[in-house]
């Protein structure tokens, strides 16, 4: 089975030349990329509130796509938590460590 990746869904770019260039403040950088990537998750929450609105108000063309832009949404804030996450146990391991 193979699952191709949809519109709603971005898959994040490599950040390449960012290294040694200033950090999060270099074009490019991490700072832009995580950026961009919440941006794309906040997209994708706005056009599934309106895509839900639009079914309530029954002027939805179909519920199908309105419960395929949910889903979307919601495994795109599932993904941003569990990087949240795993960001954050990083760091708390990398504090841990004697020098």
């Amino acid at each position: 089975m193979v699952v191709q990746p949809t519109s709603g869904t971005a898959l994040l770019p490599l950040a390449t030349g960012s290294a040694g260039k200033g950090g999060a403040s270099a074009p490019g950088g991490f700072g832009s990329l995580l950026e961009q990537a919440i941006g794309s998750v906040n997209q994708s929450v706005t056009n599934s509130m309106q895509q839900g609105l639009s079914l309530a108000s029954g002027s939805a063309p179909s519920i199908a796509n309105v419960m395929i832009s949910a889903t979307q949404a919601q495994l795109a804030v599932d993904l941003t938590v569990q990087v949240r996450d795993r960001v954050i146990g990083a760091y708390n391991q990398i504090m841990s460590m004697q020098v």
